[in-house]
Parts: structure tokens; C-alpha cells; sequence
């Protein structure tokens, strides 16, 4: 009888702990599952096609802004929660599963980048950024606290960056509203999620961060535009 009163109590705190780390962890999601008709995808990227044309008068800061609000608003929204896998490679969202480096590429060129996916997508982070953008727009960050790495990264602006952690990828993104990661995770709910920035798990515990600014590169964004 002992023994079962136990075996229920340890069960019982393996449940109890289990539902606070899941809680603690969904806590710091922002976004997790698609809110639009992935039907529309395709005309989405068509519609971005349209408006890159539009863009050819204006300054780097406003192609910049535009840049980060299309993959931001229009892309992004379809690949939440698109399921997590270290072989993943899919091309469409919410359909198969996509690894870390693959949703930054895939991504990237549904935008509209010219860019080979697979082969970016199985560089190391730290050579996929220097092949993104310049090294003026490329900031390392080495045992830095994750307030530290914030502050810092801050001041160089709102915009969208691609970030390299010590075994993972994805986008940090700085805006008005705050500061956040979004990127394919490996741990749990593992799905393509967007989360604050300084309670994410992944990025509070890597050591190196390596960080391009896109939005702020000038080869990059003139370049995205003729395309």
C-alpha cells in the first residue's frame, strides 16, 4: 500500500512540474499556429512581386522598413507552427516539417531573394550571415547576458536581423512593440514560433550570437528590388 501511495505521489509531481515547465514555456510564445488561409500563399508572394516594384524610387531605410514588414506580416504568418525537424526541408508552409536553417532560406527567397535555399541552409549560421549581408551590417556577441545582447543590439535600430546561436538559427526581429525571436524550434512546442526575445530558451542559453542586420543592408535590398 505504501509503495503505491508512492508511485501516485512521484507521478503526481512529475505531472505538476511537467505542466509549469510547459506553462513557463508557452508564456514566452507570441505566435504558434497560422491565423490565415495557407491557400492564399501563393498570391501572397505574387502581391510581394507588385509591391518590391513600387520600391525602386525610394531610400535604402524605407526599402528597409518595407522589407521587414513583408516577411514579417505577409510571410511569416503562414509558417506559424509549421512543425520542427533537423531533416526538415519543406517548401510550403504547414505542410511537412522544416529545420532551423531551411525556414530562414526558404523564407528569405519567398520574399524574393535571389538565393540557393539548400546550400545556405546547410552552411554554418556564421557563414550563411556573411554570405546574406556585409560585414558593416554583421555584430558578434560573446558571453553577453541575454539584457546585455539586447541593449547592444538595440541601438543599431528597429529592423529584421538573422541571428546564428551555437546550434541554432532563425530571425530576431526589433520594432516598436518589442523585441522578439522567431525562428524553427527545436525544443518544445517544436514548430516555427515567434517568442520574446529574452525569455526564449534557445537564444538566452547560447554562448556566441552572431547577428546581420537585412534590413539595413544596402547590396542586399537593392538587389532584392531588381529581382
Amino acid at each position: 500500500m505504501k509503495e503505491s501511495l508512492k508511485v501516485v505521489l512521484l507521478l503526481s509531481i512529475f505531472f505538476v512540474l511537467f505542466f509549469l515547465v510547459r506553462k513557463s514555456t508557452n508564456n514566452t510564445i507570441i505566435e504558434e499556429q497560422a491565423k490565415v488561409d495557407l491557400k492564399d500563399y501563393p498570391q501572397t508572394l505574387d502581391s510581394i512581386k507588385s509591391i518590391k516594384k513600387e520600391l525602386k524610387d525610394k531610400s535604402i531605410n524605407k526599402i528597409g522598413e518595407k522589407f521587414t514588414s513583408l516577411l514579417t506580416d505577409k510571410i511569416f504568418p503562414y509558417w506559424y507552427g509549421t512543425d520542427w525537424d533537423f531533416n526538415g526541408t519543406t517548401q510550403k508552409p504547414n505542410e511537412g516539417k522544416i529545420a532551423c536553417g531551411y525556414f530562414v532560406t526558404t523564407t528569405l527567397r519567398d520574399i524574393g531573394l535571389d538565393i540557393n535555399r539548400v546550400k545556405l541552409a546547410q552552411c554554418a549560421s556564421e557563414q550563411m550571415i556573411k554570405k546574406l549581408v556585409s560585414e558593416d551590417n554583421i555584430y558578434r556577441f560573446s558571453n553577453k547576458s541575454i539584457e546585455e545582447f539586447e541593449t547592444n543590439l538595440k541601438q543599431k535600430g528597429n529592423g529584421i536581423y538573422v541571428v546564428g546561436l551555437d546550434n541554432h538559427t532563425g530571425f530576431v526581429l526589433f520594432s516598436d512593440e518589442g523585441s522578439f525571436f522567431i525562428h524553427s524550434s527545436g525544443i518544445s512546442p517544436y514548430k516555427v514560433v515567434k517568442e520574446k526575445l529574452t525569455e526564449s530558451i534557445l537564444i538566452v542559453k547560447s554562448k556566441y550570437r552572431i547577428v546581420g542586420k537585412l534590413s539595413s543592408d544596402k547590396e542586399l535590398l537593392l538587389n532584392w528590388i531588381k529581382k
